[in-house]
């Protein structure tokens, strides 16, 4: 093979990994990670190369080794011996001049990070007919965060950061241009990718938008049901005030076909109905927000009940099945008039009819107890906070 007819193509985007004329470049394992943390490093500063000083602080800042620099130049030795055992045509690879390390090989290479960033930065500028080509392609590179598999390195980090800032601006760019021409599907299709990168940065938002704008309101709410349940279950947190505003959007939207009353009954009757009602949190708000109008007209006396979850020992890792504990113990606990939400992933909100004060002490006593049934991590207990609604409602 003649080196100056070969290709190189680095992806570097949501893993790493090497074709030379369309064939899978493979390494020996052997030292395999040095070797692919150094080549890493020599296609990021491909253009201007990397200090010495530099390559010693990513690749050996954290070992106890006595004579670095003359690791380090084996280390480049074994890299140019393993880039051609790996098939690649015969070439130096690598040059050491004047304290700059640099990526030298007499072969074409096309690196996917670096071909997206001169992709944007040709859209910078432009209208929006000359950008909408230059960042869709761009946008199309973007396959994952930056080398996920060393994201523990702080060079790798520092670039991964850099790399998604660039990305997202992008994203909305573009969505802002295909937004003009009432492009919804190509807006959804890219934020849908988005928020399957990053699913814990609210990008079903937009996709909520979108689903929205091409009135597909079904799939638009049951959308927002899985991101809350996910954010709740993975992350700990309520709905976000950008969430709950997308909940108002569709409030009046989920329109459903002609039906008879008994066939409307029909739809909205439990299937099960057994103890406490449970509902995700934004279900949770109308309840109380309703039930407070009653109570202002009926004088029935409400509280709400905060449970929250306790670990006596910090330092130990916590029980994962506890939060569905508390939850059993909270719907065999109560009756069926009692509503209750997952608020946090540590915490449940009770909404207690027709009970006085005294009442909460003997309902906690019940989940307290019911919870010690199942759940035996002694390092785990229950504490509960109890209001009367109209006290600081009224306040």
């Amino acid at each position: 093979m003649e080196s100056g007819k070969a290709r190189l193509e680095v992806c570097m985007l949501g893993g790493f990994t090497i074709r030379c004329d369309g064939r899978p470049v493979s390494f020996n394992k052997g030292g395999r990670f040095k070797s692919i943390s150094l080549l890493q490093l020599l296609f990021i500063h491909k253009d201007k190369g990397i200090s010495k000083e530099e390559l010693l602080q990513c690749l050996y800042d954290w070992e106890a080794i006595n004579d670095r620099n003359n690791s380090l130049n084996s280390l480049i030795y074994r890299l140019k011996k393993q880039l051609i055992a790996a098939g690649l045509p015969q070439d130096e690879y690598i040059s050491l001049k004047n304290g700059i390390c640099r990526w030298s090989a007499d072969i074409e290479t096309k690196i996917d990070f670096i071909t997206m960033e001169e992709l944007i930065a040709k859209a910078e500028g432009k209208g929006d007919a000359e950008s909408e080509a230059l960042l869709e392609e761009a946008c199309a590179l973007y396959q994952g965060e930056f080398l996920p598999e060393s994201s523990n390195e702080i060079w790798v980090a520092v670039e991964s950061v850099r790399l998604k800032g660039l990305y997202e601006e992008a994203v909305l760019r573009l969505c802002s241009i295909w937004e003009k021409q009432g492009e919804y599907q190509k807006m959804l299709d890219l934020y849908t990718k988005t928020a399957e990168i990053y699913p814990y940065e609210e990008w079903q938002v937009y996709q909520i938008d979108c689903l929205l704008d091409l009135c597909q309101y079904e799939k638009a709410y049951e959308l927002y049901r899985r991101t809350v349940k996910n954010y709740a279950d993975e992350l700990g947190i309520p709905p976000s005030d950008r969430l709950l505003e997308r909940l108002q959007r569709m409030n009046g939207k989920l329109i459903t076909e002609e039906n008879s009353l008994s066939k409307v009954r029909e739809q909205l009757r439990e299937n099960e109905a057994k103890g406490a009602y449970y509902c995700p949190y934004p279900s949770f708000i109308d309840t109380y927000r309703y039930v407070c109008r009653i109570v202002e007209r009926s004088g029935q006396s409400l509280f709400l009940m905060l449970c929250t979850l306790r670990y006596t020992d910090l330092s130990s890792e916590k029980d994962s099945d506890a939060q569905a504990h508390l939850q059993y113990a909270i719907e065999r606990s109560l009756r069926r008039g009692d509503v209750y939400t997952k608020y946090s992933s540590n915490q449940c909100l009770i909404l207690l009819s027709e009970i006085q004060r005294e009442g909460c002490d003997v309902v906690f006593h019940r989940i307290n107890t019911n919870f010690r049934k199942i759940n035996r991590d002694h390092n785990c207990r229950i504490e509960y906070e109890a209001a009367e609604i109209m006290d600081f409602e009224e306040s």
